[in-house]
């Protein structure tokens, strides 16, 4: 069965981001994906009433593109309800299909990024 809760302990985060080869950022939020085993993390900070995701990323040798999309939804749903407009890619933060399937699109300056508002049509 899929879980994916928010990581509580920055050591438990620090170890995660080692297993997925990214960062680790001490300020950032994390959700964890797993279904027994680690499918992978997703980090999160706001900066000015909006949300960034730093990464997305897959623990080494795990696939499970739903579930990836599925932590990221959850980051965005809670995005939204922090009360924050818009959410934006980090450059590099993902692997491009998961990037196409994310729901953020380009805009004129070339980065990605969605309007939660509209994506969750103002419902709270």
């Amino acid at each position: 069965m899929l879980t994916v809760l928010p990581i509580q302990s920055k050591d438990e985060q620090k170890e995660l981001c080692s297993l997925c080869n990214v960062d680790f950022n001490i300020d950032a939020f994390a959700y964890k994906a797993a279904d027994g085993d680690f499918i992978g993390i997703c980090q999160f900070y706001f900066d000015k009433g909006i949300g960034y995701i730093q990464n997305l990323a897959y623990a080494k040798g795990a696939d499970d593109t739903e579930a990836m999309i599925i932590m990221l939804r959850a980051t965005m749903s809670f995005m939204h309800r922090c009360g924050l407009e818009a959410s934006v890619l980090c450059e590099g933060c993902m692997p491009q299909n998961l990037r196409n399937m994310s729901g953020y699109t380009k805009n004129e300056d070339g980065i990605y990024t969605v309007n939660l508002k509209q994506f969750y049509g103002h419902c709270h």
